[in-house]
């Protein structure tokens, strides 16, 4: 496991392995890391192909000499100039870095999911045991203060009894020609799963602490290439179930999300296009508007949150800054924070990912069997 990292005078030095120049979560990632100031982008392996890394290295200001085409060369030049990886490749490729920072005594920061394939990971658990609170993966949405202040704001609405979330996107159908190869390819675990639910099963682990003890799902795939992009899925919690949509052929939505938790004394609603704002209703019916200028409340009003005062929109890149501000204070200080996911959490949502997408081929509940 690697260690704390001592010297608060220093930045944190950081290796990136993959995400191109043409890459847009590769942008966010880069630009939050840059917008922190407490990071320095030292080397890099965004490509294997040599007119894509210099294209990076113009792009990012970052000396041609330290961008590399090839994963070992890197690794043996620059292992003792670097404290931390950031990896951004397609998750079926994130192995075979891993492996090669095992025994390096590095942290790692990986975009979500940790891995494609849950027999790949089970495989090589052991392994990645050793290196449990050394790697973390970005599941941005849980750096968005709305989503911090749903799960402060739950104790009001009492004992859950069912939830609703949906996360419905029109890529497959409305940008078909700009989605990348892999993303085309589904393999033991449908890209679907990686990309949406796996965002989904993250923020009602965050809400709940806890996983689902069953799912259950149905699919649909995209008529023009053999993929799934369409899935709707039952989640039961044991004590409450709720439901889940999650889609890339939904004309009309271009990345939303929608949150909708019911209790026995109030709701709480939420969605990603009006994101400083949460809907509350108590058990009378009364409505109220949590935002930003609301007093009393824990996170959503919060400044240290957010670059710009209230009125202008908080995004998509302030919640991967917050990301970051939290790899760095709990790399110094070695304490987990609720923001950053594990190794063993990691496993989990791949496992009922896996779960779900074999669910849509029986049409039974699949029991969820958690390491």
């Amino acid at each position: 496991m690697s260690q704390v990292i001592k010297n608060k005078s220093k930045k944190i030095k950081i290796a990136i392995f993959g995400g191109g120049f043409d890459s847009t979560i590769s942008k966010t990632h880069l630009r939050a890391i840059l917008a922190t100031n407490k990071f320095e982008i030292v080397c890099g392996m965004f490509s294997k192909k040599k007119f894509k890394n210099l294209k990076n290295s113009k792009f990012w200001n970052i000396s041609l000499s330290k961008v590399y085409n090839n994963l070992d060369l890197l690794i043996h030049k620059e292992i003792k100039n670097f404290d931390t990886a950031v990896i951004l490749t397609p998750p079926s490729e994130r192995l075979e870095i891993y492996k090669k920072l095992f025994n390096k005594n590095k942290k790692i920061i990986s975009e979500k999911p940790i891995e494609g394939s849950l027999r790949v990971l089970k495989k090589n658990y052991n392994n990645f045991k050793k290196i449990d609170r050394s790697l973390y993966c970005t599941y941005n949405y849980l750096g968005y203060p709305s989503i911090l202040e749903i799960y402060y704001q739950l104790k009001k609405i009492g004992k859950i009894k069912s939830f609703v979330i949906e996360m419905p996107q029109q890529a497959s159908l409305m940008n078909f020609s700009k989605i990348k190869e892999w993303r085309k390819k589904d393999n033991e675990i449908p890209n679907l799963y990686l990309d949406l639910a796996s965002h989904i099963i993250c923020i009602l682990f965050f809400f709940f602490k806890k996983f689902p003890i069953a799912v259950k799902s149905i699919e649909q795939k995209n008529h023009k290439i053999n993929y799934v992009d369409n899935v709707f899925a039952w989640l039961d919690f044991k004590d409450f179930i709720g439901t889940c949509w999650f889609s890339k052929n939904s004309i009309g939505n271009k990345n939303k999300i929608s949150i909708r938790i019911f209790g026995e004394k109030g709701s709480l609603q939420w969605d990603h296009e009006n994101h400083e704002i949460i809907n509350y209703v108590d058990s009378k019916g009364n409505k109220k508007t949590l935002d930003r200028t609301t007093k009393g409340l824990k996170y959503l009003n919060q400044n240290k949150f957010y670059t710009y005062s209230p009125g202008h929109p908080f995004g998509f890149l302030d919640s991967f800054i917050n990301i970051y501000e939290e790899i760095y204070k709990s790399f110094y200080t070695g304490v987990k924070s609720d923001l950053l996911i594990g190794i063993k959490d990691n496993i989990n949502i791949i496992n009922i990912l896996n779960e779900m997408h074999k669910s849509s081929k029986t049409n039974k509940w699949h029991k969820i069997k958690l390491i």
